[in-house]
């Protein structure tokens, strides 16, 4: 409900009038498949919408290709003297906007948003038909081209309809509020911050910029501050310094404090134009030798990437479904998350600003999947559309305090095509448009493209694709010694687990097999967390992944087409037990005890070991009404071996405070075990 109430019509008003008027409009648009315009052929649909349920079936040819979105939307008579706008959040991939049969806009890139003016096309006083036609095909003039992730067709974010005085904040700003707030040198003591305010003028001419900052729980202005901008053929800029004494700061999940920051455009007789733009104040550094600092004091990263499709929604999710992934995550202990691959929905990263979680952004300059692929493509329309999407990328979210890095490509190679070039002038760019954020690559090879970005992240997967999770120790020995100035962070780390899959033997599956054991995968991060425990100069860790995930290329585990990477199913409905490790090693507040291993809930050897994972300083496990004894664990596992269990079932109860966990446990001793 508060969604629907903030995203139906927005009206911020003032004592001369209104300042703007903002519609969603998700609702009742009309469908169809290919070149297919025929009304009778028409499905009708709300927003956000994807065609692409087909995509989780391990097949390369799910649907990629055309589609239309219809809308008749009425105009009234009393705007033909405001100017309209549509926004759009997401449509994957290409965009074109037609507005009573006219060409009024397009867009590449289905991971940020656009806004385009349909002002001159309007009927005013009737209905108007919108009309998106949306190609998801596979290309190489926009990325990503690569990428084991599903790339889901439709408009599958909001959509938005706002209405503006002919002069108003600018809104074709590549897709932001065209307010930006650069924060200077910020310490506990005083934070300095200049805000950059465009302005788009139908009506060239001197105007008012008004700035004051609230705070957020009383109300009370703190400081206002006013400048006169002048616009020439019809576009102007104004910046307004500003800096508070002994400021609160957005302190991660200690505190996720904002301001209310007022921005209002004025002529000589009333309101033009206002915006309300929250403001996380903080600063941050990282250290060789200890990592990561947020506002002076060390914060460990804790942090997972995310993939932000789901079982029966792909990645058209609703409101209540990115706060049920945001609330898994505080569940678990997560502090930091890398939005793998490309920048995700606004929606989230406002949860992250509201909650505290710290963002890792990354543009969808993805490696290849396949020996023979390539992610970068060097020709100049692949290149400039790369160049748009960082720049959309960075200002639309400017003003999110959970954001601290910007990612600018993710696993390539540098056979063919080298990308190294093009990740400097990117990386230029970013610094550009950005000064106040570091850059950074997540990279799987050796090479001076780690040398590009201000910071880098490792994908390492030994001991699931080869070697042994011990290797790791080694590599981080060398990494950290010889290539401190690297300022590293393990971008991604994982296991394949399948609930499915359960086995009496603890053995690597191969790199290629189907069988992906969940007791591996939980003994996988087990020892990867304990190896990074011991080199504090990795400044932050991303486990891969959160959720399960569609992938087309994906063979392995129990579903094929899904990758079982994540700690949580795909449909979010159950929790694997390495979910549990981390939640016992991050998450100290919400006390609990999980008995390990459930789902290997038939065993053939009567005499077994037993782990519990728990925040708890002691456990107790009861073993058929026998006490087995306390136990004190080690990174939140507590174990007990050689417990004699009895043919047939077994009830297994964990105890601590009053916390307590249950399982039956089945010994078949004549049954042949995997």
């Amino acid at each position: 409900m508060k969604y629907l109430l903030m995203a139906m019509t927005l009206l911020l008003a003032t004592a001369e009038g209104y300042a703007r008027e903002v519609m969603n409009l998700n609702r009742n648009w009309q469908f169809s498949m290919d070149n297919d315009l025929n009304l009778r052929n028409r499905q009708n649909v709300h927003l956000p919408h994807t065609w692409n349920y087909d995509a989780v079936s391990a097949r390369q040819d799910y649907v990629r290709g055309l589609a239309n979105y219809f809308k008749d939307v009425r105009i009234p008579d009393s705007w033909r003297d405001k100017r309209v706008y549509l926004r759009f959040k997401g449509v994957n991939s290409e965009a074109n906007v037609f507005v009573n049969g006219r060409f009024a806009g397009e867009h590449t890139g289905g991971y940020t948003g656009f806004t385009i003016e349909i002002t001159p096309f309007l009927r005013f006083g009737s209905n108007n038909n919108l009309w998106v036609r949306v190609n998801n095909a596979p290309q190489l003039d926009y990325m990503p081209v690569n990428g084991d992730f599903n790339i889901y067709g439709g408009i599958y974010r909001d959509v938005e309809l706002i209405v503006t005085e002919p002069n108003h904040i600018a809104l074709s700003d590549y897709g932001s509020d065209g307010v930006y707030l650069k924060q200077g040198k910020v310490t506990d003591k005083k934070a300095e911050v200049d805000a950059l305010v465009r302005v788009d003028a139908a009506v060239p001419g001197t105007y008012t910029v008004t700035l004051d900052v609230n705070d957020s729980e009383s109300g009370f202005t703190i400081l206002s501050r006013q400048e006169k901008v002048k616009t020439d053929e019809g576009r102007g800029a104004v910046t307004l310094p500003f800096s508070l004494e002994n400021p609160r700061l957005w302190n991660g999940l200690r505190e996720a404090y904002r301001y209310e920051v007022v921005v209002k455009l004025q002529d000589d007789k009333k309101t033009l134009d206002s915006l309300v733009v929250p403001m996380g104040l903080r600063y941050f550094a990282i250290d060789p030798d200890s990592g990561f600092m947020l506002n002076g004091r060390k914060y460990p990263l804790h942090g997972v990437t995310r993939h932000q499709d789901r079982s029966g929604r792909g990645n058209a999710l609703r409101p209540e479904e990115q706060e049920e992934d945001l609330d898994l995550m505080l569940e678990m202990g997560v502090n930091a998350v890398r939005m793998i691959n490309y920048p995700q929905d606004p929606y989230f990263y406002e949860l992250a600003d509201r909650y505290g979680l710290i963002l890792w952004s990354e543009l969808p300059l993805v490696g290849p999947r396949l020996i023979l692929d390539n992610g970068y493509i060097n020709k100049e329309s692949f290149r400039e559309n790369g160049r748009q999407q960082l720049r959309e990328m960075i200002l639309q979210h400017y003003n999110n305090p959970s954001v601290f890095f910007w990612g600018l490509f993710s696993n390539l190679i540098t056979r063919g095509d080298d990308p190294s070039e093009y990740i400097r002038e990117l990386n230029t760019l970013a610094h550009e448009l950005d000064p106040t954020r570091p850059t950074i690559g997540t990279s799987n090879q050796d090479g001076d493209i780690n040398f590009i970005t201000d910071l880098i992240g490792w994908s390492q997967y030994l001991g699931w694709q080869s070697g042994q999770v011990s290797d790791v120790d080694v590599w981080l020995k060398q990494l950290t010694r010889d290539w401190k100035q690297l300022k590293s962070a393990i971008g991604e780390y994982g296991a394949g687990g399948a609930l499915l899959h359960q086995s009496d033997s603890l053995t690597r599956p191969g790199p290629r097999d189907t069988w992906h054991p969940e007791r591996w995968q939980t003994h996988y991060h087990e020892r990867f967390y304990d190896i990074l425990k011991k080199y504090p100069a990795i400044w932050g860790s991303f486990v891969h992944s959160m959720f399960d995930y569609g992938s087309p290329n994906f063979r392995g585990g129990d579903t094929p087409g899904v990758s079982d990477f994540g700690l949580v199913t795909y449909d979010r409905q159950k929790k694997k037990d390495a979910f549990y490790f981390y939640k016992a090693n991050w998450n100290r507040a919400e006390p609990f005890v999980h008995i390990a291993e459930k789902r290997w809930n038939e065993r053939a050897d009567r005499v077994q070991t037993l782990k519990v994972f728990s925040n708890q300083p002691e456990v107790e496990l009861v073993v058929n009404g026998i006490s087995q004894g306390q136990k004190t664990g080690t990174n939140g596992v507590f174990v007990w071996e050689r417990v004699e269990l009895q043919p047939g079932e077994n009830t297994v109860e964990a105890y601590s405070g009053r916390v307590n966990d249950g399982v039956e446990i089945r010994i078949v001793p004549s049954r042949t075990r995997l």
